[in-house]
């Protein structure tokens, strides 16, 4: 086959062309590390680059959001101790001005320093982050979680937020709340639960909750929300005088049958009852409705009792003892909300670590399949440096070529 000058010219040149682009291409690879530089390189291996990358910026989110949460709960907790520490001190002074032997100006003292825990816990319910949002007030972020209404006497401290709450996605499959709203840790905490005397037919007869737990128990599976009726019981004293029988007047059903004598207490689940009467005799009691008030209200409530120098005995006992199982409920409630964050801060920390687990081994099968083997890419740039200048060498033999070389 004859081949032309210009054929052996166009066939080196495209020789040369092909070795420098191949060079080329093997030097972006060791340049930039990577081994698809474009899609059309490798369309299935650029797809799953595509896809791990994907992958990858949705765990470091996942990381970042980690971190809001992390922060969020742990001011949270941080406040609850502060509020734990603060009722524990009031619990103290409330034992404290229960001492029969103080004096008005002690009580007075135990009040003013009451009052300035009151003060504590209710900023301490206000607290914000550090985006100046109130972090017990639900959605309603912007306005503080409770305000002090000194006019509406015996609720003067009112929640103003709402029970939403923030949730934050840690995983694919699991979001968290990243607060708790003050209605649940502050607001929906119940006084003392109590009975009263509605009537009798006895020369006399009153009752007071002296055991507390037993008291509580009772409460709790016998109050009847639907049924008001439900919850009055009447005790009445038998023929001959020496026992009282309790039952439900609602429904009719006999409670309990105790040993009586007029003028001595007996006790009924944790009531107990002082009666002067006679056979026949009946006493109406019910339990309360159930209440419930926050912290700040509590303690104001007896510290009004405190600077009232009218209250006293028996009265000053049940406002006593109102509020010290009002902090021990509120107690309760911080207690619960400090076990729940440190839960979910466990479940995080679990989440967090599992996350950088993946993304370790996302990051290296994208690195597999997207990073060049850099030993191999440097041995492929030699041999296409070497094919270079070999076409350029034999292009330099293929232009010097002449018939007169022949003749």
């Amino acid at each position: 086959m004859r081949v032309s000058t210009n054929q052996l010219f166009d066939r080196s040149i495209a020789n040369i062309l092909e070795s420098q682009e191949r060079l080329s291409e093997v030097q972006q690879n060791v340049a930039t590390g990577r081994a698809i530089l474009t899609p059309s390189d490798d369309p299935v291996g650029a797809a799953q680059v595509i896809r791990l990358t994907e992958e990858l910026d949705q765990l470091r989110q996942y990381q970042r959001n980690n971190n809001l949460f992390t922060n969020a709960l742990e001011q949270e907790e941080a406040v609850l101790r502060n509020v734990n520490d603060s009722v524990n001190r009031a619990r103290q002074l409330a034992i404290q001005a229960g001492n029969g032997v103080l004096q008005e100006e002690d009580r007075a003292a135990i009040s003013i320093e009451l009052e300035n825990i009151r003060d504590e816990i209710f900023d301490l319910s206000n607290s914000r982050n550090s985006d100046g949002e109130f972090i017990f007030a639900g959605s309603r972020s912007q306005s503080p979680a409770f305000t002090f209404n000194p006019s509406a006497v015996g609720n003067e401290f009112q929640f103003q937020g709402d029970d939403t709450v923030n949730e934050i996605q840690l995983s694919d499959t699991i979001r968290l709340s990243a607060g708790d709203s003050g209605k649940d840790v502050f607001e929906n905490v119940f006084a003392r639960f109590n009975a009263s005397v509605d009537a009798t037919t006895a020369a006399s007869a009153t009752l007071s909750v002296q055991q507390q737990e037993a008291y509580d128990r009772f409460f709790e599976a016998n109050f009847d929300a639907v049924t008001a009726a439900n919850n009055n019981f009447r005790a009445t004293i038998n023929g001959t005088g020496d026992q009282v029988t309790i039952t439900n007047v609602g429904t009719g059903a006999t409670i309990d049958t105790i040993d009586f004598t007029s003028g001595q207490p007996f006790t009924f689940n944790g009531i107990e009852f002082d009666v002067n009467g006679a056979p026949g005799d009946t006493v109406d009691f019910s339990l309360d409705p159930p209440e419930k008030r926050n912290l700040p209200q509590t303690i104001n409530d007896f510290v009004r009792v405190l600077n009232d120098p009218t209250i006293t005995g028996d009265a000053f006992q049940e406002a006593l003892n109102d509020v010290i199982v009002g902090l021990d409920n509120g107690r309760e409630a911080v207690a619960d909300a400090t076990s729940s964050i440190g839960g979910r801060l466990n479940v995080a920390d679990s989440i967090l670590s599992a996350n950088r687990d993946f993304e370790v081994s996302t990051a290296e099968a994208r690195s597999s399949i997207q990073d060049v083997d850099l030993a191999e890419a440097i041995s492929e740039l030699a041999q296409q440096e070497g094919a270079l200048q070999a076409a350029q060498a034999t292009f330099g033999r293929v232009t010097q070529l002449s018939l007169f070389d022949f003749i």
